[in-house]
């Protein structure tokens, strides 16, 4: 794999930069899609967003400034209450609903007379292609099966029925049969009098659902946008700074469309969670950190915009939910992809009922313990490096532990091959080799530089020249990173 000369990192990045964004096609650019229900603004399309942030930061040129709210304007565009579409509890708000691979999907099947008598649901991964066809079996009962798809194996239901006093009805023997790889549950509606299932092929509909995690990356650079023209004017024209109150007012309320899910623990760190009754694989659980920080980095921009303390609040409070996940050993980092204090990562099992289990679509999990990956630490560390910077915030991180977790590059990330170091797949030290892709992250890590002066010499070594295909949003991004930082 070719890698760079002797340019600085500033210059390579700012050409890596440019030459991503020329490059993107399709939903990744150079456009904006109608919608984010594939995730695509959510995940893609925000991260080309700060990446022209960070170019506006870094050279003050308005042009940067500019893109960014051509790109602003068309993602708002995009909002559910502006397309008119309402999410899972038929609500319409200023939030970029996602469905497809991100969300679960629901099966209704009626019964003789046509009317809606049972609901199954089916978790991801590939719930969205989900197809029940459904059987009789003998005169009272039914049973379903699901072709397989990617990541999931072919489904087949045991004998079922509608009758609420059957010892076979529908939803308690789903629930009695489920296991975490199948994830499918379901709900009995119940009626009038006896009722049979209508045979045929009913398809899984995924669910409508804002993920508090796609809203953080979507409004962090608006916010941001607002706290450069706020701080540093020349480098944002005046047609842009004439929209920046727009720009701020959908960012807090995209913001608050998720204050139900804002949770604390008894000793103060902060998190984002999904309700027990919202139709994803996690309902009932905390984020993974990378996910809730992604929120958290907003927060952080809010703070400075508005002056609202509640913003700063939570911000420090997600802050202590990353520091208190660090294990430090021999002044190294680590830390986990879920928070350790958080469902997913201690597990959970069946109570017996829905009603009192953790999630109303996953009875029980095995608990999670795995590293943060490279990719993710994406977020982690950007949030990490703008709380410690942002002046006025109740300060949580120590000069040490910013240097261990400088080192969790240097010494757990990184591991030789042949001639040249690579990035590992996690942050835990012991991880398996990262892929191609993996490594066109390592841009990541240098805002960390100062805390340890070996960082730009080893991302300049490990960093590709361009990007394995497909392009995405992602690489416009790192290579904003190596500009910005470099």
């Amino acid at each position: 794999m070719a890698r760079w000369g002797i340019e600085s990192l500033h210059r390579a990045g700012t050409r890596y930069f440019h030459e991503i964004e020329s490059r993107l096609t399709g939903v990744s650019g150079p456009g904006v899609p109608a919608d984010n229900e594939a995730g695509v603004i959510g995940w893609g399309t925000s991260w080309r967003m700060q990446g022209y942030l960070m170019m506006a930061e870094r050279t003050g040129r308005p042009t940067y400034a500019e893109r960014l709210a051509e790109l602003i304007d068309q993602v708002l565009d995009a909002r559910d209450d502006v397309r008119g579409v309402r999410d899972h509890r038929g609500r319409s708000r200023g939030v970029w609903s996602t469905a497809g691979k991100f969300t679960a999907a629901t099966a209704v099947i009626p019964d003789t007379e046509g009317r809606p008598a049972l609901e199954v649901t089916v978790c991801p991964p590939s719930a969205h292609l989900a197809r029940l066809t459904v059987a009789a079996y003998g005169d009272d009962c039914f049973g379903f099966t699901m072709p397989g798809a990617p990541r999931r194996k072919p489904y087949a239901s045991g004998p079922l029925s509608l009758d609420p006093a059957h010892e076979l009805r529908a939803d308690r023997a789903l629930y009695t049969a489920y296991t975490q790889r199948d994830g499918v549950t379901a709900r009995l509606l119940t009626g009038d009098g006896a009722r049979r299932v209508r045979p045929g092929v009913y398809a899984a509909r995924p669910e409508l659902v804002p993920l508090a995690a796609q809203t953080g990356m979507i409004v962090y650079p608006m916010a941001g946008l607002a706290r450069l023209a706020a701080e540093r004017p020349e480098a944002v024209p005046r047609s842009v700074r004439d929209r920046i109150d727009g720009y701020l007012d959908a960012a807090v309320r995209a913001v608050a469309a998720h204050d139900e899910q804002w949770g604390t623990t008894a000793d103060g760190r902060g998190f984002y969670r999904w309700l027990p009754d919202e139709p994803v694989s996690f309902a009932g659980a905390e984020l993974p950190t990378n996910e809730f920080l992604a929120m958290g980095r907003a927060l952080v921009q809010l703070a400075v915009v508005t002056g609202e303390e509640a913003y700063a609040e939570r911000a420090a409070a997600m802050a202590r939910a990353l520091r208190d996940d660090l294990t430090i050993t021999d002044g190294v980092a680590s830390w986990p992809y879920w928070p350790g204090f958080g469902h997913v990562h201690r597990g959970w099992a069946a109570t017996g009922s829905p009603e009192t289990d953790v999630s109303l679509f996953r009875p029980s999990y095995a608990a999670v313990t795995v590293p943060e990956d490279v990719t993710h630490a994406l977020i982690d560390l950007d949030f990490l490096c703008l709380y410690q910077a942002t002046p006025g915030l109740p300060p949580v991180f120590t000069p040490a532990e910013m240097r261990a977790v400088a080192a969790t590059f240097t010494r757990n990330a990184l591991h030789r091959r042949g001639l040249r170091p690579r990035l590992r797949h996690d942050v835990g030290g012991a991880g398996r080799p990262g892929t191609d892709r993996e490594q066109a992250h390592v841009a990541a890590w240098l805002p960390l530089r100062q805390w340890s002066p070996a960082i730009a010499r080893r991302v300049r070594v490990v960093q590709p020249t361009l990007p394995p295909p497909p392009l995405m949003g992602v690489d416009t991004y790192c290579g904003a990173l190596l500009a910005r930082w470099g």
